[in-house]
């Protein structure tokens, strides 16, 4: 059984929206009817950026019927409601530090701890190498209770990825093993190998797996989700591929 906790959902009418992409026009139904079939049993619904602090979709698609149980990572603002959005399946916060999206939100890490803190969530961070050395001076002033993750194996370089085990060992922060936004080799992933079997072997407890479907500002071919699986069954252990797909997503989102 499978946790694909990365994924996002749109309107199927195409709605325009503020951001910097258009959203394909397919939702949370199209995303079950793919990877139901695929043995994936649960699922967490990241907030896209074009929404904003607008979580007003998050919450109508998590009410979705279907095959997977879901969760969701919201974006917030000051005047969110925490505890209406955890009933509404919220685990958990997204903030965005990538220089070429023009996002640093690293200043509001420990405010934004603070408060998710009180709601038992974790935060999720689209982060990269340039900013894991401040993050790391963060962390004995955050909340101890408070778990950092990082997206998309922290958009590390596989060929020097020694930052992102810094990290790791710290305790508090864990990794999503999401393998399109860092390979070279879309549907091999021949160059992941390596670095996932390093990071399952040592980190076990601190591993999650996302699909990042539909697979925004991504370029073609367009991602499946097959061949991420096969990816990490080849480099996890037996044991470590049920903690990353299931035992370790129970625990962080509350399944």
């Amino acid at each position: 059984m499978i946790t694909d906790c990365h994924l996002h959902s749109f309107a199927r009418d195409g709605a325009a929206q503020t951001g910097a992409y258009l959203p394909p026009a397919r939702d949370i139904r199209d995303y079950m009817a793919e990877a139901a079939p695929l043995g994936v049993r649960r699922g967490v619904v990241v907030q896209a950026s074009v929404d904003g602090t607008d979580n007003s979709r998050l919450v109508e698609v998590l009410g979705a019927q279907g095959p997977i149980a879901l969760r969701g990572v919201a974006v917030i603002d000051g005047a969110a409601d925490l505890p209406a959005l955890h009933a509404a399946g919220v685990r958990a916060t997204r903030i965005q530090d990538r220089a070429r999206l023009g996002d640093s939100a690293l200043g509001h890490l420990p405010d934004l701890a603070d408060r998710v803190a009180e709601v038992g969530w974790h935060i999720e961070m689209n982060t990269e190498p340039r900013s894991f050395d401040r993050i790391a001076g963060m962390l004995p002033d955050l909340p101890a209770g408070v778990r950092l993750i990082l997206d998309h194996v922290g958009h590390v370089d596989p060929t020097a990825p020694d930052a992102v085990f810094r990290l790791l060992e710290t305790d508090r922060i864990w990794v999503k093993l999401s393998p399109t936004r860092i390979s070279t080799d879309i549907g091999r992933y021949s160059d992941l190998v390596g670095l996932f079997e390093r990071i399952g072997a040592a980190f076990p407890n601190q591993i999650i797996w996302g699909s990042d479907w539909p697979h925004v500002m991504t370029p073609e071919p367009v991602p499946e989700i097959p061949p991420m699986l096969d990816l990490c069954r080849a480099a996890l252990s037996s044991d470590a591929f049920k903690r990353c797909m299931w035992n370790n997503p129970e625990r962080l989102y509350g399944f």
